[in-house]
């Protein structure tokens, strides 16, 4: 199966590139921030500092953007031996084989290795925590405090890991039964509610994010389905998450409904703008996973350690950060999910699998 994954990204991918490297819209930034911070000086976009540390290191030992493709390629690949183990563990090798194929074989992920940009890393890293986490030791503590910190620092997304971190370690520790651990978590959390109160108003105020609800539409830069989507703004705004609230008070029926329309673009990942070929590819991967990771989720038995727990929460808040925000062009946001969707998904193949044979044992 790696065999044919490596086969198929020099075939589709590596073949085509120029340089041995491919790059988008944000990839100066992120080339120009690592130079920065050579040079001992901070990066504009500081929400990116992680994936500008991360090239920053290859620029260190003078080796040029390839190897950055290269590096990225690797993790893909122990991400996917982690994938593996997860839904092993959740279900059984059978799913575990399914949940791996999704994940090599579905392009859209594959493709983002050879770009210099932050999607590949991001996604590896929410695989890598949640791997230590569903593995937990105590050993490995260090590990997922460096991973937590490192994939925050990512990308402005590592702000929703951040939130659905401590909710899922606080109802952790509730069906942990253990009500003082519990009740000290809440204690803390009253106390870090404040710093995180400004860090919040701080993502609100870089992302802008009252102006993205109002003029982002429903895709980023695809005009044709905002008609009706007439948001009304305020002068007296001061950016921050008191004037989100009202803005979303005042705007409450417009709201809802690209609410709706952005989370269907968002978990479906089709695009008007797309080739019907890309559509149908799209589609065909939906009808697979989505209903499987449905039936995983009802079969799944272990909803009560704190990497499932974190799992369903990062779908959750990143699907409703799609809803609040905006349905991105490319469709490169709901990735960030995907894999999590796969893993479930290998649990409900494993559990179709297994109904399969009670039902020819019965006949």
């Amino acid at each position: 199966m790696f065999v044919c994954y490596f086969g198929s990204n020099y075939f589709f991918f590596v073949r085509e590139m120029e340089f041995g490297y491919l790059t988008g819209g944000d990839s100066k930034r992120y080339i120009i921030g690592s130079e920065k911070i050579l040079n001992l000086e901070f990066p504009d976009r500081k929400s990116y500092l992680g994936y500008m540390l991360y090239i920053a290191f290859f620029k260190f030992f003078n080796l040029n953007l390839t190897y950055v493709v290269y590096s990225q390629i690797f993790l893909t690949f122990l991400s996917s031996i982690c994938i593996y183990k997860i839904s092993i563990k959740l279900s059984s090798r059978v799913g575990g084989i399914f949940c791996l194929s999704l994940y090599l074989f579905y392009f859209p992920i594959q493709v983002w290795n050879f770009y210099i940009l932050t999607e590949t890393l991001f996604i590896c890293s929410i695989i890598f925590l949640l791997f230590f986490l569903i593995f937990f030791q105590k050993k490995y503590i260090p590990i997922i405090i460096f991973l937590f910190i490192f994939t925050v620092s990512i990308r402005p997304h590592g702000i929703i890991l951040i939130l659905s971190f401590f909710m899922a370690f606080v109802i952790w520790i509730y069906l942990r039964n253990n009500l003082k651990l519990f009740w000290f978590s809440i204690l803390t959390i009253c106390i870090l509610s404040y710093p995180t109160f400004l860090i919040l108003n701080l993502y609100i105020a870089d992302q802008n994010i009252e102006y993205q609800i109002a003029n982002a539409g429903i895709l980023w830069g695809y005009k044709e389905l905002n008609s009706g989507l007439e948001f009304k703004m305020s002068d007296k705004s001061n950016g921050d998450l008191y004037s989100l609230l009202i803005f979303l008070k005042n705007n409450a029926y417009v709201f809802v409904n690209s609410f709706l329309k952005k989370i269907w673009y968002f978990l479906l990942r089709i695009r008007p703008h797309y080739s019907d070929f890309h559509n149908l590819y799209l589609i065909i991967f939906n009808i697979i996973y989505y209903p499987l990771a449905i039936y995983g989720f009802i079969k799944l038995k272990s909803k009560k350690s704190l990497g499932i727990i974190l799992l369903y929460l990062l779908i959750i808040f990143f699907t409703f950060t799609a809803g609040f925000t905006f349905a991105d062009w490319d469709s490169r946001f709901s990735l960030y999910i995907t894999p999590l969707f796969f893993i479930l998904a290998g649990v409900g193949f494993d559990g179709l699998t297994n109904l399969k044979e009670k039902f020819y044992k019965f006949k």
